[in-house]
């Protein structure tokens, strides 16, 4: 009897933006994304100094997931998975929020580690790369937290979660508009004393790439790309973002108060009052890592979430650490693909 294909929602709450993709996963490790609703909640903002998720926060994320998971439901699905990340997790409140979700969509969030975040989002990133000893550092920046995963194709060498999203790092340093070159310095300094004894590490362990991931970094590339080109940037899958291009960009926003930031070609207008806080984060760190470009890749946690759960429950003979790769095809949003074992 042949098997039929199987329609699942993956959820992505994340500190700025809540995703929704929805996959027909079908026989023979197959799979097709057939729709992706994107909502820039905010659902972190403000939640990092009181450590609580603010009632109207909560109220407009669940309003999102309510509406996301109707779509769903009009569309046959019939598993949902849903994951929150750096500002559920940190919030002494979490519950309220996870309860709230279930009491209106009967869907469990799973609030997730910063490593187990850091897994997915590497499971995504490493897909198209096809080579086994190629080691390559992945850079994922959200809203509440940053992720640096180090690893090849089959494994795993370095794993932090850092408390270094831009939101949050927007919260703690930048009051003035447009900042004051103090609060630059004051970002720069933190991050470094956060992040060197990673790269000291991870620079012993050696890597040939560094790849960035989610939306400050695509933003980041968006802008640099369009001051360049002069026409939007369409991520199908890899840019090169040279530092170079990314310390112009890096220059204009710490300069620059938010109503020019606002004019600035490429810039996602949701971002205007953290993007600055994203550039220093990325510009510090291309200096200490001393990389001259990065491949900025729209694969992250979600399509992490998906490769995870086909590896685990449609992958009968697949053994954790087995090689493998993902052959993705099709244009943006609509990433279809398969894993070959």
């Amino acid at each position: 009897m042949t098997k039929k294909s199987t329609k699942i929602a993956f959820f992505d709450i994340g500190t700025n933006s809540i995703h929704m993709l929805i996959v027909d996963v079908k026989p023979g490790l197959r799979f097709e994304i057939l729709d992706h609703e994107k909502d820039m909640t905010r659902l972190g903002d403000g939640s990092f100094e009181k450590k609580r998720l603010s009632v109207a926060s909560i109220d407009r994320a669940v309003q999102v997931i309510e509406r996301f998971y109707k779509i769903a439901k009009k569309q046959n699905v019939s598993k949902f998975f849903a994951t929150a990340t750096s500002a559920v997790r940190d919030a002494e409140n979490k519950r309220a929020f996870t309860d709230a979700v279930y009491k209106k969509t009967k869907i469990r969030v799973q609030v997730i580690s910063g490593e187990e975040e850091g897994r997915l989002i590497f499971l995504a990133a490493r897909s198209g790369v096809k080579s086994h000893s190629k080691k390559a550092l992945v850079i994922d920046i959200g809203g509440g937290s940053m992720e640096l995963i180090l690893g090849d194709y089959e494994n795993i060498y370095l794993n932090r979660s850092f408390k270094l999203g831009v939101t949050r790092l927007t919260d703690h340093f930048i009051s003035s508009d447009p900042p004051s070159k103090k609060e630059i310095k004051k970002i720069e300094k933190w991050v470094e004393s956060e992040i060197r004894p990673f790269i000291k590490k991870a620079k012993k362990v050696g890597f040939s790439a560094v790849i960035g991931t989610a939306g400050t970094m695509i933003n980041l590339a968006s802008m640099a790309y369009e001051e360049k080109h002069d026409k939007p940037l369409t991520l199908s899958g890899h840019y090169r973002l040279t530092h170079k291009e990314l310390y112009k960009i890096y220059k204009k926003l710490t300069r620059r108060n938010l109503r020019e930031v606002l004019k600035m070609p490429g810039l996602d207008l949701k971002r205007a009052d953290i993007i600055t806080a994203g550039a220093v984060l990325v510009e510090t760190l291309m200096r200490l890592l001393k990389t001259e470009d990065m491949f900025i890749s729209n694969k992250g946690i979600r399509e992490g979430a998906i490769l995870d759960y086909l590896l685990k429950h449609e992958a009968k003979s697949y053994e954790p650490g087995a090689p493998y790769h993902i052959e993705w095809f099709g244009q943006k949003p609509f990433f279809n693909g398969r894993i070959i074992l």
